[in-house]
């Protein structure tokens, strides 16, 4: 398992839940909002968070990750 806390900014917040919701639509992706501009996104391994960096690179121009799990 792979997780990853993201923390975006307050100007991209409105892309957060629709996000959020692209990821819950996988079978190996978890993803749940912790704050109004942060979120968790948790994965079954590799490939799964492999699609979820990419996601988050085209989507979301001001981003931090921290590195969970």
């Amino acid at each position: 398992m792979k997780a990853i806390k993201v923390f975006i900014d307050e100007k991209e917040q409105h892309k957060m839940l629709n996000l959020i919701e692209k990821f819950n639509g996988h079978d190996d992706i978890m993803a749940t909002g912790t704050g109004q501009t942060d979120f968790v996104i948790a994965t079954c391994g590799e490939c799964g968070m492999a699609y979820v960096t990419a996601v988050l690179a085209g989507k979301l121009e001001g981003y931090t990750v921290e590195t969970i799990k």
